[in-house]
């Protein structure tokens, strides 16, 4: 099985081999820990799951449970709506380094300390029809409008 980034929900970005995704519609953002980040990248390139267990089995002190925990991960990742069902045949290339730093822990981290300054972008106030323009008329500052952004920041 594949997956690929959620990006009509998601933004990600891997630096230094961390990443940090962000939730478009909600403000909410997470950040995993460098042995997520490296399976996380491998994921969204198009490695299949089976290529990262058989990856990572191979490493020096690898888990025996390294699949399960694994699956877990993912099924968090998807519940989020994170990552989708995709396509890929790229070969998986987990950072060893990264898998032994982290004692083969998968850890990732939800924040919603943003969220208010993340939806007050006024990229998120732009009319479909009408794209993103400074003026004013794009803006679309109806409470229905409000009302739903504060919803989706309720969500917990």
């Amino acid at each position: 099985m594949t997956y690929q980034l959620n990006e009509a929900k998601m933004f990600a970005d891997i630096t230094g081999g961390l990443a940090i995704i962000i939730n478009a519609e909600t403000g909410v953002y997470y950040g995993m820990n460098s042995f997520a980040s490296s399976i996380f990248e491998n994921m969204i390139q198009g490695a299949s799951l089976e290529n990262i267990v058989d990856n990572v089995a191979a490493m020096d002190g690898a888990p025996a449970d390294f699949g399960a925990r694994l699956d877990v991960f993912v099924q968090e990742l998807l519940a989020k709506e994170v990552i989708i069902a995709g396509e890929g045949a790229a070969a998986a290339k987990v950072n060893p380094a990264c898998a032994t730093e982290c004692d083969f822990v998968i850890s990732w981290d939800e924040f919603k300390d943003a969220q208010q300054l993340l939806l007050a972008d006024p990229i998120h106030e732009v009319r479909e029809e009408e794209g993103w323009t400074p003026e004013s008329n794009s803006l679309n500052p109806d409470k229905e409008d409000v009302a739903r952004r504060e919803a989706k920041m309720n969500r917990r």
